[in-house]
C-alpha cells in the first residue's frame, strides 16, 4: 500500500465524517483555502495548532491525521552549527582511536559538566556545542575506566553529559541526533543505578517525541515511568517528587497536543499536587538535570490552553503567573513565546511584538531556533502595515530570526 500523505489522510477522514471542506473549515476555525491546499497537495505541512483544530472538529486524535511522511513544518534551523566534532563522538568511524590523553578525575569531570550545563542553561548554545565533544569524550573514558563506586559515579556523570548534549541538539532541531544522546543518557543512568536520573532521561525523551509530533509515544512513555516511580508525597525526597511531577507535565503537554484535553487536565492536576508539595521551583541540574515547581506547572497550563485554541484563557492564566527569576530560563522564554502567540490570536499585536523583543533580549540564540517564533512573526507581518512593521521593530525582528516569505 502506498504511503498516505497528510492531505490524503485529511480528505479521507473528512469524507468519512460526511463533511464538506466548507463545513470542516467552519467547525475547525481554519480557512477553506488551507484545507483545499492540504488535500490537493499544494501544501505538505501544517502547524500543530492547525492540525489540532482539524482533529478536534473531526473528532479524532491529532496523531490520526499524520500520514506517513507528513511534515509538521518544513522549516529547519541550526544547519549552520558545526556538529562535525560532536557527530564524531556520538557516531564514530569504525576503528577510530580515542582522543583522550589524560583520564580526568571524577571531581574534575563533575566540575566540567556543571560548567557546560550552566552555559547551556543560559541558552548560549553555540558555546555549548563547542565544549561538548571533549566533555563527552572525557565522560566516556571515565565510564570505561573507573570501577566500583567510582564506576557508578562515572556513569552518573556520563548520563548528565549526554542529557546536556540531547537538550542542546534538540534546540537546534536535530531531534534524531538528540534522541540518540538521550537514549545513551538513559542507559548510563540505569548502569549508575539511579532511578531518578533514569526518569529524568525519560522525560527528556518525551520532550523529544513531542518535538517530533509523536504525541502518543510521548504520553505513553512518560505516564508509564511516572507510575513506576510514583512517590510518597509525605516521605519521598524533593528530587523524587520533582521528577515525578516533571514526567506528568510532559505527559499533559503531549495529551493536549493530541486532542485529549480531559487526560491533559487530569495529568496536570497530579503535577500540581507535586508542585504544591515543593512550594517553589527547584533546580536539580547538578544531580538529575531537571527543574520543576508551581511556576513550571502554571506555564505549561498556559501553553496547553493555547494548544487547544483558547487564547483568551491562555492570557488570563498568564496574567496570574508572577514575574520571577525562580524558573528555568528556557521555560520562561517558552512561556513568553506562548504569550506572544496568544496576543496575536487576540489581535493585541503591539503586546506580541514587545514580548518577542523581550525574549530576544534575554535569550537571542534560543529565539533564533524556535519555529513557533517564526510562525508568530509571519502572522504579525500579515496583520501589520509595512510602515508600522518598520517603526515598531517587527521588520528587524523578522530579519534577525530568519523569517522567510
Amino acid at each position: 500500500m502506498a504511503e498516505q500523505s497528510l492531505g490524503d489522510r485529511l480528505a479521507q477522514v473528512r469524507r468519512r465524517r460526511s463533511l464538506t471542506q466548507e463545513e470542516l473549515a467552519q467547525a475547525a476555525g481554519v480557512s477553506v483555502a488551507t484545507i483545499f491546499k492540504l488535500e490537493q497537495g499544494q501544501r505538505t505541512s501544517a502547524r500543530v495548532s492547525t492540525l489540532h483544530a482539524l482533529a478536534r472538529a473531526l473528532g479524532v486524535t491529532t496523531s490520526e491525521l499524520f500520514g506517513p511522511g507528513a511534515e509538521l513544518d518544513p522549516d529547519t534551523n541550526g544547519d549552520s552549527a558545526s556538529l562535525v566534532a560532536l557527530r564524531r563522538i556520538l557516531a564514530p568511524a569504525p576503528g577510530a582511536p580515542s582522543s583522550i590523553d589524560d583520564l580526568p578525575t571524577l571531581n574534575d569531570l563533575k566540575a566540567s559538566i556543571s560548567a557546560v550545563s550552566r552555559t547551556g542553561l543560559h541558552c548560549r548554545y553555540t558555546d555549548t556545542l563547542a565544549e561538548l565533544p571533549p566533555l563527552i569524550s572525557s565522560a566516556q573514558a571515565a565510564a570505561d575506566h573507573y570501577q566500583g563506586q567510582d564506576g557508578l559515579g562515572a556513569q552518573h556523570l556520563l548520563a548528565r553529559a549526554y542529557l546536556t548534549t540531547g537538550t542542546v541538539l534538540a534546540q537546534f532541531r536535530h531531534e534524531d541526533l538528540a534522541y540518540d544522546a538521550i537514549i545513551r543518557a538513559i542507559t548510563a543512568a540505569q548502569q549508575a543505578g539511579d532511578p531518578i536520573l533514569h526518569a529524568s532521561g525519560i522525560y527528556h525523551l518525551g520532550w523529544i517525541f513531542i518535538r517530533q509530533g509523536r504525541f502518543d509515544d510521548a504520553e505513553d512513555v512518560t505516564v508509564r515511568t511516572a507510575e513506576a516511580i510514583e512517590p510518597s508525597i509525605s516521605r519521598s525526597s524533593p528530587a523524587h517528587i520533582a521528577i515525578w511531577g516533571r514526567l506528568l507535565v510532559e505527559a499533559s503537554a503531549a495529551a493536549a497536543r493530541n486532542n485529549r484535553p480531559a487526560a491533559s487536565r487530569d495529568l496536570l492536576t497530579l503535577a500540581r499536587s507535586a508542585a504544591a508539595r515543593l512550594a517553589h521551583d527547584r533546580f536539580d541540574y547538578d544531580q538529575h538535570w531537571s527543574s520543576f515547581g508551581p511556576t513550571t506547572v502554571a506555564a505549561i497550563e498556559v501553553e496547553n490552553a493555547m494548544t487547544t485554541g483558547d487564547a483568551d484563557h491562555a492570557l488570563h492564566l498568564a496574567r496570574q503567573i508572577p514575574t520571577s527569576d525562580h524558573i528555568q530560563l528556557v521555560t520562561r522564554m517558552r512561556h513568553l513565546l506562548t504569550v506572544a502567540e496568544a496576543s496575536v490570536a487576540t489581535r493585541n499585536y503591539e503586546t506580541s511584538v514587545k514580548t518577542l523583543q523581550t525574549v530576544r533580549d534575554a535569550a537571542p540564540e534560543w529565539l533564533k531556533n524556535q519555529r513557533l517564533a517564526r510562525h508568530v512573526v509571519r502572522d504579525l507581518l500579515d496583520a501589520t502595515s509595512i510602515r508600522r512593521a518598520k517603526n515598531v521593530g517587527l521588520a528587524e525582528l523578522a530579519d534577525y530570526i530568519g523569517v522567510r516569505p
